[in-house]
């Protein structure tokens, strides 16, 4: 009975191809929902976690021009705010659809199957619109089809930190990113992969995303925003060499190194982390609340242009007296809303670099260098670290209880800045 069914079913979806098309596309789309979420952070460099990128699926890149001079004019925020807002179109445009993304700092990154790929356009265009009009800063995007990735030797597996039922972080191992984002940014006037179709429709929606909280002082003397780019062969053997006794280190050997001695110097999370409850403020500061404004008012009529920051500076004043008394109202726990807006930031991630924002002592940091120096003259790394007086925070939110992400970085140029060492030292070292 049981292998009579079977055979109905599979005559069914042979002879009806659009059945048979939408269980395929299904099963495309489905790719990172289906994958097996780990725990802790520290696993991120296990490979038994990640899957190969399905190669029908595509490599978003988007990055702020002129970065660097935008942050020598004190406009971070702006800048983190524009990465933030193209992770906010892009999940929107796709919903619910769940895609693996990942946050630069001056930049975003996201992958996404072929039946997105029209949406994901509009949202790019109509968010690289929204950068010039409303912020006044340069969004370069482009798409890199992961087949192209696979044919030029590279590749991209996916993982995902999921530490709870209500957060869920993506996670990148190999150097498909890297040669995507060097695909997108290539100079070369006829690039292929840059985004730049006029008749492509601008269409985006950045409901979600806000941007109301003030810097937070650093919870000891400074915050830093440490990059770290393992060198040495992905296989948790040398195929070279495959005796287990050999010298060559892994990648997951050389992070999980780094993690531990961060870890020794630094402390755990609750040591660590860079942010805490009672630090954390909402802002009242019109030029503070100018990049939540200028996104989401893009594209709005006059009258909601001029509404939006009356609404706002409302919800602000509510959201105070709601966690300063811890109502319970619309589903959330507002007065567990700071524990929860912890628990969902983030602060550490991995797409190929090892990224963090943590809190220590100057004396830490001279430490945390010394040792990472010796792993780079090794040849085994390449880094960056950015020291500053706080952290920012920009936030995604769907739902304030159960559905919300809170993007970290340290003020004053934090990653983006972190990456021109890191950069510098992978250029001196021949590696990129």
């Amino acid at each position: 009975m049981a292998r009579w069914v079977f055979q109905t079913m599979l005559l069914i979806i042979l002879k009806v191809p659009t059945i048979g098309a939408y269980l395929m596309s299904s099963s495309i789309d489905n790719f990172y929902q289906q994958i097996q979420g780990f725990a802790r952070f520290d696993q991120f460099a296990q490979s038994q976690w990640y899957r190969p990128l399905d190669p029908q699926w595509s490599v978003v890149v988007a990055d702020v021009q002129g970065s660097t001079q935008a942050i020598a004019q004190g406009r971070y925020k702006e800048i983190n705010s524009l990465g933030v807002a193209c992770i906010v179109a892009l999940l929107n445009a796709v919903k619910p659809l769940k895609i693996p993304y990942t946050f630069g700092g001056d930049g975003a990154m996201a992958c996404f199957p072929p039946s997105a790929k029209g949406r994901i356009e509009s949202a790019l265009v109509a968010t690289q619109q929204m950068a010039a009009d409303s912020l006044g800063l340069k969004l370069r995007i482009g798409i890199v089809p992961m087949n192209d990735i696979l044919d030029a030797g590279h590749k991209v597996l996916v993982g995902k930190l999921q530490p709870h039922a209500y957060f869920q972080q993506a996670m990148f191992l190999g150097d498909g990113l890297s040669y995507a984002e060097s695909q997108v940014k290539n100079p070369d006037p006829a690039n292929a992969y840059l985004l730049t179709d006029d008749r492509i429709q601008a269409q985006a929606s950045f409901e979600g995303f806000e941007c109301r909280w003030n810097e937070v002082p650093s919870p000891h003397e400074e915050t830093i925003a440490l990059l770290v780019y393992a060198l040495g062969p992905d296989l948790e053997s040398d195929p070279e060499d495959p005796d287990p006794n050999s010298d060559v280190q892994t990648k997951e050997m050389i992070y999980s190194q780094i993690m531990e001695k961060t870890i020794e110097i630094y402390g755990d999370a609750e040591q660590h982390h860079p942010l805490r409850p009672n630090d954390l403020s909402l802002t009242n500061s019109k030029a503070r609340l100018h990049s939540e404004v200028a996104v989401r008012t893009a594209s709005s009529s006059p009258l909601a242009a001029w509404l939006y920051p009356l609404k706002l500076r409302m919800l602000i004043m509510l959201g105070r007296w709601f966690m300063r008394r811890g109502i319970n109202a619309a589903g959330v726990d507002w007065g567990n809303y700071m524990q929860d807006l912890i628990a969902h930031s983030n602060y550490r991630q991995f797409d190929e670099v090892l990224r963090m924002v943590i809190s220590g002592s100057k004396q830490q940091r001279a430490e945390l260098r010394k040792v990472l120096a010796q792993y780079q003259q090794e040849g085994k790394i390449a880094f960056g670290i950015h020291a500053s007086p706080g952290a920012l925070i920009t936030c995604m939110i769907s739902h304030h209880q159960k559905d919300h992400v809170h993007f970290v970085d340290g003020s004053q140029g934090g990653y983006a800045l972190a990456s021109v060492e890191m950069k510098q030292q992978l250029a001196e070292m021949g590696c990129k």
